[in-house]
Protein backbone atom coordinates (compact mmCIF):
# COMPACT_ATOMS: atom_id res chain seq x y z
CA UNK A 1 0.00 0.00 0.00
CA UNK A 2 3.41 2.81 0.04
CA UNK A 3 4.16 6.32 0.31
CA UNK A 4 2.21 8.62 -1.56
CA UNK A 5 -1.14 6.30 -1.31
CA UNK A 6 -3.80 8.20 0.41
CA UNK A 7 -5.77 10.77 -0.71
CA UNK A 8 -2.76 11.78 0.92
CA UNK A 9 -1.08 11.86 -2.65
CA UNK A 10 1.00 15.00 -1.87
CA UNK A 11 4.73 15.11 -1.99
CA UNK A 12 5.75 14.28 1.85
CA UNK A 13 7.08 17.16 2.86
CA UNK A 14 3.46 19.12 2.58
CA UNK A 15 2.04 16.09 4.28
CA UNK A 16 4.42 16.78 7.39
CA UNK A 17 3.54 20.07 7.80
CA UNK A 18 0.08 19.17 9.24
CA UNK A 19 0.53 15.76 10.67
CA UNK A 20 1.86 16.25 13.84
CA UNK A 21 -1.29 18.39 14.77
CA UNK A 22 -3.37 15.20 13.17
CA UNK A 23 -1.25 12.86 15.89
CA UNK A 24 -2.75 14.85 18.77
CA UNK A 25 -6.11 15.08 17.36
CA UNK A 26 -6.21 11.77 16.66
CA UNK A 27 -4.56 9.36 19.52
CA UNK A 28 -4.79 12.12 22.11
CA UNK A 29 -5.84 9.87 25.56
CA UNK A 30 -5.44 7.11 24.73
CA UNK A 31 -3.03 5.89 26.89
CA UNK A 32 -4.82 7.01 29.10
CA UNK A 33 -8.09 5.44 28.30
CA UNK A 34 -8.90 1.65 29.60
CA UNK A 35 -9.04 -0.82 27.19
CA UNK A 36 -12.88 -2.04 27.64
CA UNK A 37 -12.75 -5.67 25.35
CA UNK A 38 -16.57 -5.20 26.06
CA UNK A 39 -16.94 -2.50 24.21
CA UNK A 40 -21.04 -1.55 23.16
CA UNK A 41 -21.48 -3.21 19.84
CA UNK A 42 -18.07 -4.40 19.29
CA UNK A 43 -18.41 -7.99 16.78
CA UNK A 44 -16.33 -8.40 13.51
CA UNK A 45 -15.76 -5.25 11.35
CA UNK A 46 -15.74 -7.36 8.41
CA UNK A 47 -11.75 -5.72 7.70
CA UNK A 48 -8.95 -8.56 8.75
CA UNK A 49 -6.60 -6.10 9.75
CA UNK A 50 -5.31 -2.39 8.88
CA UNK A 51 -2.39 -0.73 7.14
CA UNK A 52 0.02 1.72 9.42
CA UNK A 53 1.86 4.49 7.76
CA UNK A 54 4.06 5.24 10.51
CA UNK A 55 1.85 8.67 10.35
CA UNK A 56 0.53 8.94 13.53
CA UNK A 57 1.69 6.35 15.67
CA UNK A 58 5.31 6.96 15.01
CA UNK A 59 4.84 9.83 17.77
CA UNK A 60 2.63 7.49 20.43
CA UNK A 61 3.69 6.04 23.63
CA UNK A 62 3.64 2.23 24.00
CA UNK A 63 0.69 2.25 25.75
CA UNK A 64 -1.49 4.25 23.56
CA UNK A 65 -0.23 2.17 20.43
CA UNK A 66 -0.73 -1.30 22.61
CA UNK A 67 -4.13 0.04 23.14
CA UNK A 68 -4.92 0.54 19.36
CA UNK A 69 -3.90 -3.26 18.57
CA UNK A 70 -5.73 -4.19 21.40
CA UNK A 71 -9.33 -2.04 20.04
CA UNK A 72 -8.16 -3.50 16.70
CA UNK A 73 -7.75 -7.22 18.09
CA UNK A 74 -11.09 -6.89 19.62
CA UNK A 75 -12.57 -5.93 15.46
CA UNK A 76 -11.15 -8.93 14.28
CA UNK A 77 -8.67 -7.15 12.91
CA UNK A 78 -5.60 -9.04 13.80
CA UNK A 79 -3.35 -8.53 10.32
CA UNK A 80 -1.41 -4.63 10.94
CA UNK A 81 0.70 -4.44 8.14
CA UNK A 82 3.49 -1.98 9.08
CA UNK A 83 4.12 -0.17 5.37
CA UNK A 84 7.78 1.12 6.09
CA UNK A 85 10.97 0.68 7.38
CA UNK A 86 12.14 3.31 5.94
CA UNK A 87 11.54 5.99 3.65
CA UNK A 88 14.63 7.45 1.33
CA UNK A 89 16.02 10.95 3.67
CA UNK A 90 12.79 11.05 5.41
CA UNK A 91 11.57 8.21 8.14
CA UNK A 92 12.95 5.81 9.74
CA UNK A 93 11.07 3.15 12.02
CA UNK A 94 13.57 1.06 13.45
CA UNK A 95 16.89 1.62 14.70
CA UNK A 96 18.97 0.85 11.93
CA UNK A 97 22.87 1.29 11.33
CA UNK A 98 22.76 0.77 8.17
CA UNK A 99 24.95 3.92 6.31
CA UNK A 100 22.09 4.83 4.08
CA UNK A 101 19.79 5.73 6.20
CA UNK A 102 21.70 7.87 8.65
CA UNK A 103 20.67 11.06 6.99
CA UNK A 104 17.56 10.42 7.98
CA UNK A 105 15.11 13.81 8.47
CA UNK A 106 12.43 12.20 10.95
CA UNK A 107 13.90 8.93 13.18
CA UNK A 108 11.04 7.83 14.41
CA UNK A 109 12.62 4.35 14.89
CA UNK A 110 10.71 2.94 17.89
CA UNK A 111 7.70 2.19 15.70
CA UNK A 112 8.60 -1.28 14.77
CA UNK A 113 9.89 -2.18 18.17
CA UNK A 114 6.68 -0.85 20.06
CA UNK A 115 4.35 -2.15 17.61
CA UNK A 116 5.67 -5.52 18.17
CA UNK A 117 5.33 -5.08 21.83
CA UNK A 118 2.48 -4.04 20.87
CA UNK A 119 0.97 -7.13 18.71
CA UNK A 120 2.27 -9.49 21.63
CA UNK A 121 0.04 -8.10 24.00
CA UNK A 122 -2.86 -7.94 22.23
CA UNK A 123 -2.76 -10.90 19.61
CA UNK A 124 -2.79 -9.33 16.20
CA UNK A 125 0.16 -9.90 13.63
CA UNK A 126 2.44 -7.69 12.29
CA UNK A 127 4.19 -7.48 8.61
CA UNK A 128 6.74 -5.65 8.35
CA UNK A 129 7.31 -3.23 5.53
CA UNK A 130 10.89 -2.70 3.56
CA UNK A 131 12.71 0.36 1.91
CA UNK A 132 11.11 2.79 0.37
CA UNK A 133 13.29 5.19 -1.70
CA UNK A 134 10.46 7.74 -2.98
CA UNK A 135 10.57 7.45 -6.56
CA UNK A 136 6.70 6.58 -7.32
CA UNK A 137 7.83 5.06 -11.03
CA UNK A 138 5.74 7.77 -13.15
CA UNK A 139 8.22 6.31 -15.99
CA UNK A 140 9.93 3.39 -15.71
CA UNK A 141 13.19 2.67 -13.91
CA UNK A 142 16.34 1.37 -15.56
CA UNK A 143 17.68 -2.32 -14.41
CA UNK A 144 20.19 -0.64 -12.88
CA UNK A 145 17.77 1.46 -10.27
CA UNK A 146 15.95 -1.48 -9.75
CA UNK A 147 19.08 -3.37 -8.78
CA UNK A 148 19.83 -0.50 -6.23
CA UNK A 149 16.38 -0.81 -5.06
CA UNK A 150 16.53 -3.90 -4.75
CA UNK A 151 20.01 -4.11 -3.30
CA UNK A 152 18.85 -1.86 -0.45
CA UNK A 153 15.63 -3.81 0.60
CA UNK A 154 17.58 -7.00 1.31
CA UNK A 155 19.97 -5.25 2.86
CA UNK A 156 17.04 -3.37 5.39
CA UNK A 157 15.14 -6.88 5.06
CA UNK A 158 18.74 -8.52 6.78
CA UNK A 159 18.73 -6.63 9.36
CA UNK A 160 15.09 -6.40 10.08
CA UNK A 161 15.60 -10.11 10.73
CA UNK A 162 18.71 -9.68 12.79
CA UNK A 163 16.23 -7.59 15.04
CA UNK A 164 13.15 -9.68 15.13
CA UNK A 165 13.45 -13.03 13.19
CA UNK A 166 12.44 -14.76 16.08
CA UNK A 167 9.31 -12.82 17.10
CA UNK A 168 6.71 -15.25 16.43
CA UNK A 169 4.10 -12.18 16.04
CA UNK A 170 6.09 -11.56 12.64
CA UNK A 171 3.91 -12.76 9.82
CA UNK A 172 6.17 -11.80 7.09
CA UNK A 173 7.10 -8.54 5.07
CA UNK A 174 5.96 -6.29 2.77
CA UNK A 175 7.43 -5.08 -0.81
CA UNK A 176 6.54 -0.83 -0.38
CA UNK A 177 7.24 0.02 -3.57
CA UNK A 178 3.83 -0.55 -5.34
CA UNK A 179 3.27 -2.43 -8.74
CA UNK A 180 1.16 -1.27 -11.50
CA UNK A 181 0.43 -2.13 -15.42
CA UNK A 182 0.91 1.31 -16.64
CA UNK A 183 4.28 1.89 -15.38
CA UNK A 184 5.64 -0.34 -17.86
CA UNK A 185 3.62 -0.58 -20.99
CA UNK A 186 5.07 1.89 -23.83
CA UNK A 187 6.76 4.51 -21.85
CA UNK A 188 10.02 3.06 -22.30
CA UNK A 189 11.10 -0.16 -25.38
CA UNK A 190 13.04 -1.37 -22.12
CA UNK A 191 10.32 -1.38 -19.62
CA UNK A 192 9.20 -5.10 -19.50
CA UNK A 193 7.76 -7.00 -16.92
CA UNK A 194 10.65 -9.84 -16.93
CA UNK A 195 12.95 -6.79 -15.97
CA UNK A 196 10.53 -5.67 -12.71
CA UNK A 197 10.92 -9.55 -11.97
CA UNK A 198 14.22 -10.30 -12.36
CA UNK A 199 15.91 -6.54 -10.82
CA UNK A 200 14.38 -6.41 -8.11
CA UNK A 201 10.54 -8.24 -7.14
CA UNK A 202 12.38 -11.71 -7.57
CA UNK A 203 15.30 -11.17 -5.54
CA UNK A 204 13.69 -9.32 -2.70
CA UNK A 205 10.71 -11.76 -2.45
CA UNK A 206 13.37 -14.49 -2.53
CA UNK A 207 15.37 -13.20 0.33
CA UNK A 208 12.56 -12.86 2.38
CA UNK A 209 11.38 -16.63 1.96
CA UNK A 210 15.14 -18.19 2.72
CA UNK A 211 14.60 -16.41 6.15
CA UNK A 212 11.10 -17.98 6.36
CA UNK A 213 8.93 -14.55 6.06
CA UNK A 214 5.95 -14.46 3.95
CA UNK A 215 6.04 -12.03 1.21
CA UNK A 216 3.16 -9.97 0.74
CA UNK A 217 2.44 -6.67 -2.11
CA UNK A 218 -0.36 -4.27 -2.37
CA UNK A 219 -0.28 -3.30 -6.03
CA UNK A 220 -2.90 -0.61 -7.77
CA UNK A 221 -4.54 -0.28 -11.10
CA UNK A 222 -6.94 2.64 -12.62
CA UNK A 223 -9.65 1.77 -14.04
CA UNK A 224 -9.25 4.71 -16.33
CA UNK A 225 -6.37 2.86 -17.99
CA UNK A 226 -7.28 -0.76 -18.19
CA UNK A 227 -9.94 -3.62 -18.55
CA UNK A 228 -9.93 -6.23 -16.12
CA UNK A 229 -8.65 -8.82 -18.80
CA UNK A 230 -5.41 -6.66 -19.04
CA UNK A 231 -4.83 -6.15 -15.84
CA UNK A 232 -5.16 -10.23 -15.34
CA UNK A 233 -2.83 -10.90 -18.52
CA UNK A 234 -0.30 -8.55 -16.71
CA UNK A 235 -0.14 -10.39 -13.27
CA UNK A 236 0.19 -13.72 -15.06
CA UNK A 237 3.05 -12.45 -16.33
CA UNK A 238 4.39 -11.10 -12.98
CA UNK A 239 4.08 -14.74 -11.92
CA UNK A 240 5.19 -16.27 -14.86
CA UNK A 241 8.33 -14.43 -15.20
CA UNK A 242 9.12 -15.91 -11.71
CA UNK A 243 7.42 -13.44 -9.07
CA UNK A 244 5.80 -15.56 -6.48
CA UNK A 245 4.62 -13.57 -3.64
CA UNK A 246 2.83 -15.26 -0.87
CA UNK A 247 -0.24 -12.38 -0.52
CA UNK A 248 -1.09 -10.19 -3.52
CA UNK A 249 -3.78 -7.45 -1.82
CA UNK A 250 -4.62 -5.38 -4.39
CA UNK A 251 -5.72 -1.95 -3.55
CA UNK A 252 -9.42 -1.38 -4.61
CA UNK A 253 -9.33 2.52 -5.26
CA UNK A 254 -12.35 3.04 -4.46
CA UNK A 255 -10.80 6.15 -2.25
CA UNK A 256 -8.88 7.40 -4.37
CA UNK A 257 -9.28 10.29 -7.15
CA UNK A 258 -7.39 12.06 -9.93
CA UNK A 259 -8.68 15.93 -10.14
CA UNK A 260 -11.65 14.61 -8.39
CA UNK A 261 -12.30 11.63 -10.78
CA UNK A 262 -12.36 8.47 -8.63
CA UNK A 263 -9.50 5.56 -9.70
CA UNK A 264 -12.34 2.88 -9.22
CA UNK A 265 -16.04 3.29 -9.35
CA UNK A 266 -17.28 0.60 -7.02
CA UNK A 267 -19.95 -0.54 -8.87
CA UNK A 268 -17.65 -1.76 -10.87
CA UNK A 269 -14.37 -2.59 -8.84
CA UNK A 270 -15.54 -6.37 -8.50
CA UNK A 271 -14.39 -6.45 -11.98
CA UNK A 272 -10.71 -6.12 -11.74
CA UNK A 273 -10.54 -7.58 -8.22
CA UNK A 274 -11.94 -10.89 -9.65
CA UNK A 275 -9.51 -10.53 -12.68
CA UNK A 276 -6.78 -10.37 -10.24
CA UNK A 277 -8.11 -13.48 -8.26
CA UNK A 278 -8.13 -15.14 -11.01
CA UNK A 279 -4.38 -14.59 -11.61
CA UNK A 280 -3.86 -15.43 -7.92
CA UNK A 281 -5.52 -18.32 -8.52
CA UNK A 282 -3.83 -19.64 -11.42
CA UNK A 283 0.26 -19.47 -9.70
CA UNK A 284 -1.21 -20.23 -6.04
CA UNK A 285 -1.07 -16.83 -4.33
CA UNK A 286 -3.37 -15.96 -1.46
CA UNK A 287 -5.65 -12.89 -2.95
CA UNK A 288 -6.88 -10.14 -0.38
CA UNK A 289 -7.92 -6.98 -1.10
CA UNK A 290 -6.56 -3.94 -0.02
CA UNK A 291 -9.53 -1.53 0.61
CA UNK A 292 -9.91 1.94 0.91
CA UNK A 293 -11.52 3.62 3.85
CA UNK A 294 -11.08 7.31 3.39
CA UNK A 295 -13.48 9.35 1.35
CA UNK A 296 -12.60 10.43 -2.40
CA UNK A 297 -13.03 14.40 -1.35
CA UNK A 298 -9.59 14.62 -0.11
CA UNK A 299 -10.47 14.91 3.52
CA UNK A 300 -8.93 12.88 4.70
CA UNK A 301 -11.94 11.12 6.87
CA UNK A 302 -13.37 7.50 7.09
CA UNK A 303 -16.07 6.98 4.25
CA UNK A 304 -19.88 6.28 5.13
CA UNK A 305 -21.00 3.14 6.65
CA UNK A 306 -22.85 2.33 3.15
CA UNK A 307 -19.63 2.62 0.81
CA UNK A 308 -17.92 0.31 3.25
CA UNK A 309 -20.46 -2.29 3.72
CA UNK A 310 -20.13 -2.47 -0.53
CA UNK A 311 -16.55 -2.84 -0.99
CA UNK A 312 -16.23 -5.39 1.74
CA UNK A 313 -19.40 -7.85 0.02
CA UNK A 314 -17.56 -6.51 -3.07
CA UNK A 315 -14.40 -8.14 -2.22
CA UNK A 316 -15.72 -10.97 -0.32
CA UNK A 317 -17.35 -11.79 -3.49
CA UNK A 318 -14.61 -11.24 -5.66
CA UNK A 319 -12.66 -14.09 -3.84
CA UNK A 320 -10.82 -12.12 -1.21
CA UNK A 321 -9.33 -14.45 1.59
CA UNK A 322 -8.96 -11.52 3.23
CA UNK A 323 -9.43 -7.77 3.57
CA UNK A 324 -6.92 -4.49 5.27
CA UNK A 325 -7.86 -1.80 5.44
CA UNK A 326 -5.82 1.23 4.25
CA UNK A 327 -5.09 3.20 6.74
CA UNK A 328 -4.72 3.45 10.68
CA UNK A 329 -4.42 7.68 10.29
CA UNK A 330 -7.86 7.53 8.76
CA UNK A 331 -9.10 5.50 11.44
CA UNK A 332 -7.72 6.88 14.92
CA UNK A 333 -10.02 6.62 17.89
CA UNK A 334 -12.66 8.50 16.10
CA UNK A 335 -13.07 5.97 13.34
CA UNK A 336 -12.40 2.74 15.13
CA UNK A 337 -15.37 4.36 17.42
CA UNK A 338 -17.55 4.06 14.07
CA UNK A 339 -16.61 0.83 13.06
CA UNK A 340 -17.57 -0.70 16.74
CA UNK A 341 -20.83 0.99 16.36
CA UNK A 342 -21.65 0.25 13.01
CA UNK A 343 -20.36 -3.63 13.62
CA UNK A 344 -19.85 -3.97 9.75
CA UNK A 345 -20.09 -6.97 8.04
CA UNK A 346 -19.86 -8.83 5.06
CA UNK A 347 -22.85 -10.93 3.69
CA UNK A 348 -20.53 -12.93 1.37
CA UNK A 349 -18.70 -15.69 3.31
CA UNK A 350 -14.95 -15.13 3.53
CA UNK A 351 -13.21 -18.03 1.71
CA UNK A 352 -11.50 -20.51 4.07
CA UNK A 353 -9.45 -22.07 1.52
CA UNK A 354 -5.62 -22.98 1.53
CA UNK A 355 -3.69 -22.25 -1.39
CA UNK A 356 -3.49 -25.08 -3.08
CA UNK A 357 -7.22 -25.86 -3.06
CA UNK A 358 -8.25 -22.07 -3.37
CA UNK A 359 -6.08 -22.21 -6.62
CA UNK A 360 -8.25 -24.96 -7.79
CA UNK A 361 -11.87 -23.58 -7.08
CA UNK A 362 -11.13 -19.94 -7.47
CA UNK A 363 -10.32 -20.27 -11.30
CA UNK A 364 -14.21 -19.77 -12.54
CA UNK A 365 -15.11 -16.99 -11.58
CA UNK A 366 -5.45 -3.81 -4.83
CA UNK A 367 1.85 3.67 -1.69
CA UNK A 368 1.65 7.40 1.15
CA UNK A 369 2.36 6.44 -3.10
CA UNK A 370 0.89 8.90 -5.21
CA UNK A 371 -1.48 7.71 -7.34
CA UNK A 372 -2.51 11.30 -8.57
CA UNK A 373 -0.64 11.19 -10.68
CA UNK A 374 -1.87 8.97 -12.70
CA UNK A 375 -1.01 7.97 -16.27
CA UNK A 376 -3.81 9.01 -19.20
CA UNK A 377 -3.08 7.22 -22.48
CA UNK A 378 -4.80 8.92 -25.46
CA UNK A 379 -4.25 10.00 -29.01
CA UNK A 380 -3.30 13.68 -29.80
CA UNK A 381 -2.25 16.10 -32.31
CA UNK A 382 1.08 16.44 -30.86
CA UNK A 383 4.16 14.27 -31.63
CA UNK A 384 4.04 12.93 -28.22
CA UNK A 385 0.40 10.87 -27.96
CA UNK A 386 1.14 9.96 -24.26
CA UNK A 387 1.08 11.95 -20.88
CA UNK A 388 0.56 11.82 -17.46
CA UNK A 389 -1.77 14.31 -14.94
CA UNK A 390 0.63 16.02 -12.66
CA UNK A 391 -1.57 17.70 -9.83
CA UNK A 392 -4.27 18.67 -12.70
CA UNK A 393 -1.57 19.06 -15.38
CA UNK A 394 -1.15 17.23 -18.28
CA UNK A 395 3.05 16.07 -19.03
CA UNK A 396 3.84 14.91 -22.05
CA UNK A 397 6.11 12.23 -22.38
CA UNK A 398 8.65 12.48 -25.16
CA UNK A 399 9.48 9.08 -27.28
CA UNK A 400 12.31 8.86 -28.62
Amino acid sequence: MSIFRLTFRQPLHALLCGVFSLVVGLFVGAAQTAYAAEASGVNSSGLNGVFDAGWTTAYQSQDSITHMHQRLHALGMDEVVLQYAAVEATHLYYPSQLDFLQNTQYKNNQLFPKSIEAAKAAGTKIWLGLYYNGDNWYLPPTDAQLDTLSARNVRVLNELYEFYGSESVVAGVYIPQEVARYYWDGLRDDAMVESLVEHFLKPVTEAAKAKGWKVMVAPFYNQNLESPEKLQSFFERLFAAGFKPDVVAVQDGVGASDAGKPHAETATVGNYERAVAKACSKYGVEFWVDMELFRTDDSHALADRARLSAQLDTSRAAGAVKIVGYDLAVLGNAGLDSLEKWNLKSTVESPTLSVPSFKNRLGTFRECSNRDCSLFFEKTSRKTSKFYRLNGARVFLDRQ
